[in-house]
C-alpha cells in the first residue's frame, strides 16, 4: 500500500486579494499562509504519509524572501525528523534558478530541477519501491508538450506530477488520453486552483490550492491518496487557515435601516475564520437609494467592530445588494409553426455542431462534454427561457397557447 499527499499551488508567499475595503484589518493575513503549511505537515504527520509531494508553485514567485525560505525550510525539517520525504517541482510562478535561494534544501527534499522529465525512484519504510516521473518550469512559461517524454509504467507504483494546462499554449499543454496511455497509478496535476478531477478512472487529478487568496478561489483543499491492490482513492482534506464565503442575508419585509443592522447582526451565529461577502437580498420595502457608496465603508466597519469585541473571527470584506428586478415580457408576434421550424433547423446536429464550433474546438472542453447531452440540454433552456422572457402572439393578434 502507498499513502501520500498530492499538494498543488500553494502559492506560499502569496498576499490575499480584494480587500481594499478592510485594509487595516486585512494587514495581519498573510500570517495565515503559514498556519496552512504547518497544517499540511501536520496532516502528513498524523497520517503517517510515505511522502508528499508539491506539484508546482510552492511559491507565488521565483524569488521568495529569506524569510519565507526560512519559514518553508523549518516545516520540511519537521518532515525530516518524522522520515518522510518531499517531492517537489516547480511551476510558471517559482520557476527554478539555484541562486535564488539562501539555503540548502533539506535532506528528505527532492527536487526536479530540469525541464527534460526525469524519473526518481524510493522505497517506503515497508520497503515497496516506487517512481515518480516529473519536470520543472525554468522559465514563465513552456509551451512545449512534455506528456510524450514521460516513461510508460512498468511495475509497482508509479505517479507523474504535471505543472500545466490541457486549453494553454503556454503552460505545458497535454491531452488526457496522452496521460491516460502512461497508464500511472496516479497523476498530480498543479496550475488549475479549483479542485478538479479530470479522470476517476485513471485518477488524474487537479488538487486544486491549499488557500484561497482571492474571493474566487472559495473550493481548496489537499488530496490525500490511497494505493491498495492497484486501486487508488482519494480525499480532499482542508487545511485552509482561512476561508472566503458568501453570505446571503434576507431582509424580507424590512422597512428600515435600524431593522437591517439587526438582521445582518443575526446572520452571524458561530465563530470561524472565514472573509465573509453579505449579499443583502429582498429589499424592496427599503426607501430609495436607502444605502450608498460611502455609507458601505461605514457598514462594513460597524459589523466588523461589532464581531471583533463579540469573539467572532470573521471579517466582512464586501458588502453588495442582490436587487431582484421583474422586467416586463417583450411581446413577439409570429405564428406557431414558424417558432416550430427555426428550433427543428437548429436541432439538426449538422446546424448545432456548426454553432457551437468554437467552443467544439477547445481541448477540455471536448474532454469534458457529452455533446448529445449539451444539444439536449441548450435546446430545453431555450424553450424555457423563450416562454419565460417573452410573450407570443399569433400574426392574428391571438395569445399564442
Amino acid at each position: 500500500m502507498l499513502r501520500f499527499i498530492h499538494c498543488a499551488d500553494l502559492h506560499f508567499d502569496r498576499p490575499f486579494e480584494g480587500l481594499h475595503l478592510i485594509a487595516d484589518k486585512a494587514k495581519k493575513l498573510p500570517r495565515e499562509n503559514e498556519q496552512v503549511l504547518s497544517n499540511i505537515v501536520t496532516l502528513a504527520i498524523e497520517e503517517t504519509v510515505d511522502f508528499l509531494l508539491f506539484a508546482g508553485d510552492t511559491f507565488h514567485q521565483n524569488r521568495p524572501t529569506l524569510k519565507t525560505q526560512q519559514q518553508f525550510f523549518q516545516q520540511m525539517e519537521r518532515l525530516n525528523k518524522e522520515h518522510i520525504p518531499v517531492y517537489m517541482i516547480f511551476g510558471n510562478h517559482d520557476y527554478y534558478e539555484k541562486e535564488r535561494y539562501w539555503f540548502d534544501f533539506p535532506a528528505n527534499v527532492q527536487l526536479f530541477k530540469e525541464e527534460n522529465v526525469q524519473t526518481i525512484t524510493g522505497r517506503t519504510k515497508k520497503g515497496e519501491s516506487y517512481a515518480i516521473s516529473s519536470f520543472s518550469y525554468l522559465h514563465p512559461q513552456i509551451s512545449k508538450k512534455k506528456i510524450n517524454e514521460f516513461p510508460t509504467k512498468q511495475e509497482g507504483y508509479h505517479l507523474g506530477m504535471y505543472h500545466g494546462d490541457m486549453g494553454s499554449d503556454r503552460f505545458a499543454p497535454f491531452q488526457l488520453q496522452e496521460m491516460k496511455r502512461k497508464n500511472y497509478d496516479y497523476w498530480a496535476l498543479g496550475h488549475i486552483h479549483v479542485p478538479t478531477v479530470l479522470s476517476q478512472e485513471a485518477a488524474i487529478l487537479y488538487a486544486g490550492t491549499p488557500q484561497g487568496h482571492t474571493q474566487k478561489e472559495e473550493a481548496t483543499g489537499v488530496n490525500l491518496v490511497t494505493i491498495e491492490n492497484g486501486h487508488t482513492t482519494w480525499q480532499t482534506e482542508d487545511v485552509s487557515a482561512v476561508r472566503w464565503k458568501s453570505q446571503d442575508v434576507l431582509l424580507t419585509g424590512i422597512q428600515q435601516q435600524k431593522a437591517v443592522l439587526e438582521e445582518i447582526i443575526s446572520a452571524f451565529q458561530k465563530s470561524e475564520k472565514a472573509l465573509v461577502k453579505l449579499r443583502l437580498r429582498d429589499t424592496k420595502l427599503l426607501p430609495q437609494n436607502w444605502l450608498q457608496e460611502k455609507e458601505i465603508l461605514e457598514l462594513i466597519a460597524y459589523v466588523n467592530d461589532y464581531l471583533a469585541s463579540h469573539h467572532f473571527q470573521q471579517l466582512v470584506y464586501q458588502i453588495e445588494i442582490n436587487e431582484e428586478t421583474t422586467a416586463e415580457k417583450i411581446t413577439i408576434s409570429a405564428d406557431k409553426e414558424l417558432i416550430e421550424h427555426l428550433l427543428t433547423i437548429y436541432q439538426q446536429q449538422n446546424i448545432f455542431t456548426e454553432t457551437v464550433n468554437e467552443l467544439a474546438t477547445y481541448p477540455l472542453a471536448q474532454q469534458a462534454l457529452s455533446w448529445e447531452q449539451l444539444q439536449e440540454e441548450t435546446f430545453m433552456q431555450m424553450k424555457q427561457e423563450l416562454q419565460s422572457e417573452f410573450s407570443w402572439r399569433n400574426l392574428d393578434g391571438t395569445k399564442e397557447g
